[in-house]
């Protein structure tokens, strides 16, 4: 190779370091920064390219200490070979060994292929340090440019995946997945399409900004999960607040501490992060039936909240499981794992049903043999089936004699959800812990999770 050529490959490498260097730098705290194996570099076809477009190191967010590394599209194309996924390796291992949280940013056009097998093993190597580093550590896997071929992976491996909206993760390169189609490869597969038909991506964030403001929630809450809150543990709420579930959400739990994860994906369910009366807990509301992507979205918040001991609140208002003839099986898979992974987890379980229970809404949220605590509202109906659906199984030839036969078919379904299906009625045998006022409910949550917080 020509002296030129390979001064040339030198200066690129230099000044695409400083270019991925701005986002590291804004990211973390000021003058907190400490590269490592800044110099490494290996044998290509085009040369060496001094610290092989890959930046790793530590420093602290909001005095969080990390380990961090990034790769960038323009050295080299971004390409992972050898020596930069020994390089990845070792920064992994080395935050793990300390006990510090990973984060990842993502910017490469997939494996170097010049290297052959050699790349490929690299990559093996990094998917097994991703592995040991789960649940071990938080990790934080952020895409800011492209994230093709085996690399895209390493987002599902991962707490969180944080994209850039016009970021691209594809398990090829877009021009190939366009194919012969009129679809612009420029918009396929980007953090927002990901994050509203998929649950890999859980966060997509505009700017750099925007990327430590989640990164830094999550880790606040991973890092120290008892706090002291400035929000009143006895504060009420009026009734014109809890509504919705993203309102209930916002009004039960201390104020600024919500991270929404996944909240484009499967709209029937509200997941994430946030604190009730200081501690740290992973919520799941949900809204009408529940969807097999839903049942996913849960599964994976249920693992993290396993990995960083935090307790899981269900807010419920779930009328059982959406299915069809189409998709039964694939529902029957999702649900099932989800419910085992329920059962699994050896966290504090909390339920507040606000609204329905019914079918699997009260079995996989609210049922005592799957939560260590439940209030509901005077209002909540909980059952095996709705109140119509159970006057229709129950009084069918009563309705169909009536003369009104609607009006006589909701007086039946009034008359059984009052004697059967309300919460006072369920309550009465055994099934819940306490029978409340909405306005009441985050002082008894926090009340109840107080004292189920040491659970082991």
């Amino acid at each position: 190779m020509s002296n030129a050529i390979f001064s040339n490959l030198t200066k690129n490498a230099e000044l695409a370091s400083k270019e991925i260097m701005k986002t590291v730098l804004s990211v973390v705290d000021e003058n907190s920064f400490v590269e490592t194996d800044k110099f490494i570099c290996d044998n290509t076809d085009l040369g060496e390219a001094t610290g092989e477009g890959v930046v790793s190191g530590f420093a602290h967010i909001f005095d969080i200490r990390v380990g961090l590394f990034a790769t960038n599209s323009k050295v080299l194309k971004g390409s992972i070979g050898r020596a930069n996924a020994k390089k990845i390796v070792k920064l992994i291992d080395s935050a793990v060994s300390a006990g510090l949280p990973i984060i990842g940013i993502l910017d490469t056009a997939g494996a170097r292929f010049g290297e052959g097998i050699d790349a490929m093993e690299g990559y093996s190597a990094i998917f097994s340090a991703l592995g040991d580093a789960y649940g071990a550590v938080p990790t934080i896997m952020a895409v800011k440019g492209s994230d093709f071929g085996l690399s895209s992976y390493f987002c599902a491996v991962t707490d969180l995946c944080v994209a850039y909206s016009n970021a691209q993760i594809a398990t090829s390169s877009p021009l190939i997945l366009a194919g012969d189609t009129k679809a612009d490869p420029a918009k396929i597969c980007t953090g927002e399409y990901l994050a509203a038909n998929s649950d890999v991506v859980t966060n997509v964030v505009k700017n750099d900004k925007e990327l430590k403001s989640v990164v830094s929630s999550f880790l606040n809450l991973a890092i120290s999960p008892v706090a002291e809150s400035s929000d009143d543990p006895n504060r009420t709420a009026k009734a014109a607040n809890l509504k919705t579930a993203e309102s209930a959400v916002s009004e039960l739990f201390d104020k600024n501490s919500v991270l929404e994860v996944r909240g484009g994906f499967a709209k029937e369910v509200k997941t994430g992060f946030a604190r009730l009366g200081g501690i740290a807990v992973g919520y799941v509301a949900t809204c009408g039936k529940l969807s097999r992507e839903g049942a996913g979205k849960i599964t994976e918040l249920l693992n993290t909240c396993e990995s960083f001991s935090f307790p899981v609140v269900n807010i419920v208002d779930c009328e059982g499981v959406l299915t069809s003839a189409e998709t039964d099986g694939q529902t029957i898979r999702a649900v099932s794992d989800m419910l085992f992974t329920y059962n699994g987890i050896s966290v504090p379980k909390l339920a507040l049903v606000r609204g329905n229970a019914i079918g699997l809404g009260y079995t996989a949220f609210a049922s005592k043999s799957n939560v260590d605590y439940s209030i509901a509202w005077a209002d909540a109906k909980i059952g095996t089936v709705s109140g119509e659906a159970a006057a229709q199984l129950l009084y069918k030839e009563e309705i169909a004699q009536a003369k009104n036969k609607e009006q006589a078919a909701k007086k039946l379904a009034e008359s059984y959800a009052e004697e059967n299906l309300l919460a006072p009625a369920v309550a009465k045998k055994g099934y819940l812990d306490n029978v409340i006022e909405p306005a009441l409910s985050r002082p008894y949550l926090i009340a109840a999770m107080q004292i189920l917080a040491d659970k082991e």
